[in-house]
């Protein structure tokens, strides 16, 4: 199962021109994911935990917190979001030789 580390997560900070910190402000978890403002706020709308396995029920979904008025992801969250989302995407993604049947 390929992770990514936080080395590579990293590297992508550094890529995006954002210094390591404890959490980061939704224009720059934008910037660091590719999405636009919209998504980035049903993200955060859709999370929610399972109380059976402690996991978000929705893997496509951002954890985040407010301080004072103002939104925050911790660093954390956005590796544990990116590692969620490559594994999610892998084992539910169809097998490409199921799209020959439509050949």
């Amino acid at each position: 199962m390929s992770r990514i580390s936080d080395e590579k997560f990293k590297e992508m900070l550094s890529q995006s021109s954002l210094p390591i910190r404890a959490s980061y402000r939704p224009g720059e978890v934008c910037s660091l994911l590719g999405i636009s403002s919209r998504t980035f706020w049903r993200l955060t709308e859709q999370y929610e935990i399972d109380q059976a396995t402690g996991s978000p029920r929705n893997p496509n979904s951002l954890d985040s917190y407010l301080l004072r008025s103002h939104r925050r992801v911790r660093y954390n969250e956005i590796l544990a979001y990116l590692n969620r989302n490559n594994t999610y995407e892998r084992r539910n993604s169809p097998d490409p030789r199921q799209m020959l049947i439509f050949d």
